[in-house]
Protein backbone atom coordinates (compact mmCIF):
# COMPACT_ATOMS: atom_id res chain seq x y z
CA UNK A 1 0.00 0.00 0.00
CA UNK A 2 1.14 3.53 -0.60
CA UNK A 3 0.95 6.59 1.60
CA UNK A 4 -0.55 9.80 0.21
CA UNK A 5 1.93 12.65 0.77
CA UNK A 6 1.32 16.37 0.28
CA UNK A 7 2.16 19.88 1.47
CA UNK A 8 -0.34 22.26 3.07
CA UNK A 9 0.34 25.88 3.89
CA UNK A 10 2.41 28.06 1.64
CA UNK A 11 1.05 27.43 -1.84
CA UNK A 12 -1.62 28.89 -4.10
CA UNK A 13 -3.74 25.76 -3.65
CA UNK A 14 -3.76 26.10 0.15
CA UNK A 15 -3.76 29.80 1.10
CA UNK A 16 -1.45 30.99 3.84
CA UNK A 17 -2.94 31.46 7.27
CA UNK A 18 -4.44 34.70 8.50
CA UNK A 19 -3.72 35.97 12.01
CA UNK A 20 -5.75 33.95 14.49
CA UNK A 21 -5.94 33.45 18.27
CA UNK A 22 -3.96 30.63 19.80
CA UNK A 23 -5.62 27.23 19.29
CA UNK A 24 -8.17 28.66 16.84
CA UNK A 25 -7.91 28.14 13.10
CA UNK A 26 -8.58 30.70 10.36
CA UNK A 27 -11.62 30.40 8.07
CA UNK A 28 -9.74 29.55 4.84
CA UNK A 29 -8.70 26.03 3.87
CA UNK A 30 -6.42 25.39 6.79
CA UNK A 31 -6.13 23.01 9.67
CA UNK A 32 -9.75 23.40 10.69
CA UNK A 33 -11.04 22.21 7.32
CA UNK A 34 -8.40 19.47 7.15
CA UNK A 35 -9.57 18.10 10.49
CA UNK A 36 -13.28 18.71 9.83
CA UNK A 37 -13.22 16.63 6.64
CA UNK A 38 -11.97 13.66 8.69
CA UNK A 39 -14.82 13.73 11.23
CA UNK A 40 -16.52 10.37 10.74
CA UNK A 41 -18.82 8.44 13.06
CA UNK A 42 -18.42 9.10 16.77
CA UNK A 43 -15.43 11.48 16.81
CA UNK A 44 -13.21 12.65 19.66
CA UNK A 45 -11.51 16.02 19.10
CA UNK A 46 -8.75 15.87 21.67
CA UNK A 47 -6.81 19.00 22.76
CA UNK A 48 -9.39 21.14 20.97
CA UNK A 49 -8.63 24.44 22.68
CA UNK A 50 -11.00 27.11 21.32
CA UNK A 51 -11.57 25.25 18.06
CA UNK A 52 -14.83 23.37 17.63
CA UNK A 53 -15.29 20.57 15.12
CA UNK A 54 -18.91 19.99 14.15
CA UNK A 55 -20.30 16.55 15.05
CA UNK A 56 -17.34 15.83 17.36
CA UNK A 57 -16.87 15.68 21.12
CA UNK A 58 -14.48 18.60 21.76
CA UNK A 59 -12.17 17.98 24.75
CA UNK A 60 -9.43 20.08 26.35
CA UNK A 61 -7.81 20.37 29.77
CA UNK A 62 -8.63 24.10 29.95
CA UNK A 63 -12.20 25.31 30.26
CA UNK A 64 -13.41 27.02 27.09
CA UNK A 65 -17.00 27.82 26.14
CA UNK A 66 -16.55 25.67 23.01
CA UNK A 67 -15.83 22.48 24.95
CA UNK A 68 -18.15 19.54 25.38
CA UNK A 69 -15.90 17.90 28.01
CA UNK A 70 -13.04 19.22 30.14
CA UNK A 71 -10.45 16.48 30.66
CA UNK A 72 -6.76 15.60 30.72
CA UNK A 73 -5.56 14.01 27.44
CA UNK A 74 -3.65 11.40 29.46
CA UNK A 75 -6.71 10.34 31.53
CA UNK A 76 -9.82 10.58 29.39
CA UNK A 77 -13.22 10.01 31.05
CA UNK A 78 -14.46 7.68 28.30
CA UNK A 79 -14.77 3.93 28.21
CA UNK A 80 -12.46 1.98 25.93
CA UNK A 81 -13.20 1.30 22.25
CA UNK A 82 -15.89 3.98 21.95
CA UNK A 83 -14.71 6.34 19.16
CA UNK A 84 -14.61 5.74 15.40
CA UNK A 85 -12.25 8.67 14.86
CA UNK A 86 -9.78 10.51 17.10
CA UNK A 87 -8.51 13.91 15.97
CA UNK A 88 -5.88 15.84 17.90
CA UNK A 89 -3.58 18.83 17.69
CA UNK A 90 -1.78 18.46 21.02
CA UNK A 91 0.44 21.16 22.51
CA UNK A 92 3.47 21.92 20.39
CA UNK A 93 6.53 19.97 21.44
CA UNK A 94 4.76 17.27 23.44
CA UNK A 95 7.40 16.10 25.93
CA UNK A 96 9.24 13.02 24.73
CA UNK A 97 8.55 11.10 27.94
CA UNK A 98 4.78 11.80 27.63
CA UNK A 99 4.33 10.69 24.01
CA UNK A 100 3.72 7.03 24.83
CA UNK A 101 1.00 8.05 27.31
CA UNK A 102 -0.71 10.14 24.62
CA UNK A 103 -0.58 7.24 22.14
CA UNK A 104 -1.76 4.70 24.75
CA UNK A 105 -4.79 6.78 25.68
CA UNK A 106 -5.79 7.22 22.03
CA UNK A 107 -5.43 3.47 21.47
CA UNK A 108 -7.56 2.81 24.54
CA UNK A 109 -10.56 4.90 23.35
CA UNK A 110 -10.50 4.20 19.59
CA UNK A 111 -12.47 1.31 18.11
CA UNK A 112 -10.36 -1.37 16.49
CA UNK A 113 -12.41 -1.92 13.35
CA UNK A 114 -12.33 -1.16 9.64
CA UNK A 115 -12.84 2.54 8.99
CA UNK A 116 -11.46 3.75 12.34
CA UNK A 117 -9.05 6.70 11.93
CA UNK A 118 -6.54 8.65 13.99
CA UNK A 119 -5.81 12.14 12.61
CA UNK A 120 -3.02 14.16 14.22
CA UNK A 121 -0.88 17.28 13.89
CA UNK A 122 2.50 16.51 15.45
CA UNK A 123 6.22 17.12 15.20
CA UNK A 124 6.95 13.37 15.41
CA UNK A 125 5.52 10.19 13.88
CA UNK A 126 3.98 7.90 16.50
CA UNK A 127 3.43 4.17 16.27
CA UNK A 128 -0.11 2.84 16.65
CA UNK A 129 -0.39 -0.94 16.73
CA UNK A 130 -2.87 -2.14 14.08
CA UNK A 131 -3.11 1.34 12.51
CA UNK A 132 -1.10 2.17 9.41
CA UNK A 133 -0.13 5.57 8.09
CA UNK A 134 -2.42 6.38 5.16
CA UNK A 135 -1.79 10.09 4.58
CA UNK A 136 1.09 12.40 5.49
CA UNK A 137 1.19 16.14 4.85
CA UNK A 138 3.85 18.66 5.72
CA UNK A 139 2.16 21.75 7.13
CA UNK A 140 3.89 25.11 7.27
CA UNK A 141 2.05 28.04 8.73
CA UNK A 142 2.07 31.65 7.74
CA UNK A 143 5.71 32.41 6.97
CA UNK A 144 8.87 31.06 5.47
CA UNK A 145 11.50 29.77 7.89
CA UNK A 146 8.78 28.74 10.33
CA UNK A 147 8.76 25.29 11.88
CA UNK A 148 6.69 22.68 10.11
CA UNK A 149 4.27 20.12 11.49
CA UNK A 150 3.19 16.76 10.20
CA UNK A 151 -0.48 16.10 9.50
CA UNK A 152 -0.91 12.36 9.87
CA UNK A 153 -3.87 10.11 9.05
CA UNK A 154 -3.71 6.57 10.40
CA UNK A 155 -6.33 3.99 9.50
CA UNK A 156 -7.10 0.69 11.16
CA UNK A 157 -5.48 -2.27 9.41
CA UNK A 158 -4.04 -0.06 6.64
CA UNK A 159 -0.77 -1.67 5.63
CA UNK A 160 1.94 0.89 4.95
CA UNK A 161 5.54 -0.02 4.41
CA UNK A 162 8.44 2.44 4.40
CA UNK A 163 10.34 2.81 1.16
CA UNK A 164 14.14 2.99 1.19
CA UNK A 165 15.57 6.46 0.55
CA UNK A 166 18.28 5.12 -1.70
CA UNK A 167 18.11 2.01 -3.75
CA UNK A 168 21.39 0.16 -4.12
Amino acid sequence: MTVKIGIIGMSSKYPILDKHPKWTFADKFTLHQFFQKHVSGKTLHLCSGKTTLADAINVDIKQYSTLNVQADMFKLPFRGNCFDTVISDPPYKLAYDKRHLFVSEILRVIKKRTGSKIVLKLDFIPYFRDFGLKELYVYQGKRYWANVSLLLVFEYMHKSEPLPLLER
